[in-house]
């Protein structure tokens, strides 16, 4: 028997320990499946976002890849290439924050937590860490 395999006999075995039946393990699965493809569906997001200007704009897709940059008529007559230059990876890094507050809602929405943890502020788990060591008080 393999390690996938013993491991899956323990948990079932553990599962009838506890009083779980197979209906009701059978009803988690699904719970868990259904939670799984909702996540996995994340990856067909989208979000776009543009520049200060507006001229261009950048849509990125729930893998994180830029899937397109658009630069309009106006940003192409009126821009130098550095400014064009700044504006695309303006118009990138404002789809890439979009992209990371929308998956975050999804996620909060499918899994119902309201709580999703974000990590401290710096100042906030060094302050933690040093009154967890005793270096203040």
């Amino acid at each position: 028997m393999n390690a996938d395999a013993e491991a899956i006999a323990a948990a079932a075995d553990e599962a009838r320990r506890q009083g779980y039946t197979d209906p009701s393990l059978h009803a988690v699965r699904e719970r868990v499946d259904g939670l799984a493809a909702r996540i996995a569906a994340l990856r067909e997001e989208s979000v776009e976002a543009s520049d200060a200007t507006g001229t261009v704009t950048a849509r990125v897709t729930g893998d994180g890849e830029v899937a397109e940059v658009y630069l309009s008529p106006q940003a192409v007559r009126d821009l130098d290439a550095d400014q064009l230059g700044a504006a695309c990876l303006e118009a990138v890094r404002q789809a890439q924050t979009r992209l990371s507050t929308t998956l975050t809602d999804r996620i909060r929405e499918i899994t119902g937590n309201d709580g999703v943890d974000q990590p401290p502020a710096p100042r906030q788990a060094l302050d933690e860490f040093l009154r967890g060591t005793g270096a203040v008080g």
